[in-house]
């Protein structure tokens, strides 16, 4: 989906014909500092391609709960869609929100009460506006009940502490209980289970619920004074959520690319997902999908669109085709619209638009693909 970028490499042959490789998909050579891998699915009646996919992509798509979320092939289904896509949302928040707490200023801010009272506002965070909002409802309840006056200074400030951590502990909790509950309320329904959801343990000081630590129990000093000497100092509460992996693939719109590759297989053709394929002019260009037709001795590029296609995405998918030797593509689109002016363009270029992969079941959008 993004521009294409070009690299200056030597390229050194390795043993074997770059064309009659035993086993193309296997076989990696290397191109300067980047590996990439000869592509041949017709066994030479098309020309190979040399392909290669950046490591940080790799990483992504290789996480256990992304390929749970591939291999679910609901990823063009409108209602799981949007419950992932409020996930992503929910979950980014959490993991925010957790980071935040470690942050010093937050350590501070938490260890400094009840100074802060009165005349101090807290920082234009998430976190500290949570962490800030229960500091004054705790100060206003013991101010109502009359408790203020009789309570030593080191008991307000617990109770302020106590406050503040109820407040985030009540704001993760939420969220972990919203993304648990709509997971399964759509396994149920779909009769299907899906190991999407990664958890993060918080270990909360049992003197105040300040989070000590995460994941693994580690030993600390807690902001109330509390020495977290070992694992009975603390309350454990399990958190569920997206991973970042996940969170980053749907965010990057990738998913988008691998619903689009369900469809294709399901017509019969070979593909690939998300690779940069060298040009003849010696440029990467990232092509999204990358379909080979065995009985049509055919192969098609695919650039994929989350919303509106416009007369740029056109020419930059043209232009990368143009280099690679590829005479065929299909751009395919969320959006349920394309302007006339896009189609007309599109199909001087031997292009194709299939519109609405979200609002259309699969059998439809293969009638839409020639090919296979």
């Amino acid at each position: 989906m993004s521009q294409s970028e070009s690299s200056r490499c030597c390229f050194e042959e390795t043993s074997g014909t770059f064309y009659g490789v035993e086993n193309p998909y296997e076989k990696v050579c290397e191109l300067g500092a980047i590996a990439f891998e000869p592509y041949d699915p017709q066994k030479g009646a098309l020309p190979a391609l040399k392909l290669k996919r950046s490591r940080e992509r790799k990483a992504i798509e290789d996480d256990a709960t992304v390929k749970s979320l591939v291999h679910s092939n609901l990823l063009l289904d409108t209602e799981f869609n949007a419950l992932y896509l409020d996930f992503m949302e929910k979950s980014g928040e959490l993991l925010e929100l957790i980071s935040r707490v470690e942050n010093e200023r937050v350590r501070k801010f938490m260890s400094d009460l009840p100074e802060h009272m009165g005349f101090h506002q807290p920082e234009k965070t998430p976190a500290m506006e949570l962490l800030g909002k229960g500091c004054f409802r705790a100060a206003w309840n013991l101010q109502q009940s009359g408790q203020v006056r009789q309570i030593s200074k080191a008991d307000y400030t617990l109770a302020l502490t106590k406050g503040a951590n109820a407040e985030l502990r009540k704001k993760l909790r939420k969220l972990s209980n919203e993304i648990q509950n709509g997971m399964s309320a759509f396994e149920q329904q779909r009769h299907v289970e899906l190991q999407i959801l990664s958890s993060t343990t918080l270990h909360l000081c049992r003197r105040c619920a300040y989070i000590t630590s995460l994941v693994n129990f580690r030993q600390s000093k807690c902001v109330c004074g509390e020495r977290i000497s070992n694992v009975t100092k603390v309350r454990q509460l399990p958190l569920y959520h997206l991973n970042k992996k996940l969170i980053n693939f749907v965010a990057n719109n990738y998913w988008v690319e691998h619903g689009v590759d369900y469809v294709l297989k399901r017509k019969g053709l070979e593909t690939r997902v998300g690779h940069h394929v060298m040009g003849h002019s010696g440029a990467w260009h990232e092509i999204d999908n990358i379909a080979d037709s065995k009985k049509d001795k055919h192969r098609f590029f695919g650039e994929c669109k989350h919303g509106q296609v416009k007369v740029n995405d056109i020419f930059v998918f043209a232009g990368k085709m143009a280099d690679v030797g590829c005479t065929r593509g299909y751009v395919f689109t969320t959006s349920q619209n394309v302007s006339g002016e896009v189609v007309r363009l599109a199909r001087s270029k031997n292009i194709d638009i299939v519109t609405g992969v979200l609002k259309r079941d699969v059998e439809d959008l293969l009638r839409d693909i020639k090919e296979g």
